[in-house]
């Protein structure tokens, strides 16, 4: 009888250290996509900024050159947000 207590308690520590574990995957893999959407925000806010500031006339560039540059890096953006997006998905449906 003693045994049967001894395996079954060796059974929830067991589990419990499975689970602790993948918890603390859990955690690090939020942390580092939290840090990831912070720079791809941040990318857009410049964006942005730098968009207004082609509309209101403070680049005293040529706008036509500043206008395509800004296109150009939008669609950067654009391009590396949906890999990103890709990648998490296909992280999500690895871990389940």
């Amino acid at each position: 009888m003693s045994w049967l207590f001894f395996l079954i308690l060796l059974l929830i520590n067991m589990l419990a250290f499975y689970a602790y574990r993948k918890l603390s995957l859990m955690r690090s893999l939020s942390q580092i996509q939290a840090e990831v959407e912070l720079e791809m925000q941040s990318r857009a806010h410049q964006l942005l900024v730098r968009r207004d500031q082609l509309e209101v006339g403070l680049v005293k560039e040529a706008s036509e050159q500043a206008d395509e540059q800004w296109k150009g890096d939008l669609a950067e953006y654009m391009e590396e947000f949906e890999q990103e997006a890709l990648l998490r998905a296909k992280q999500r449906l690895t871990r389940i």
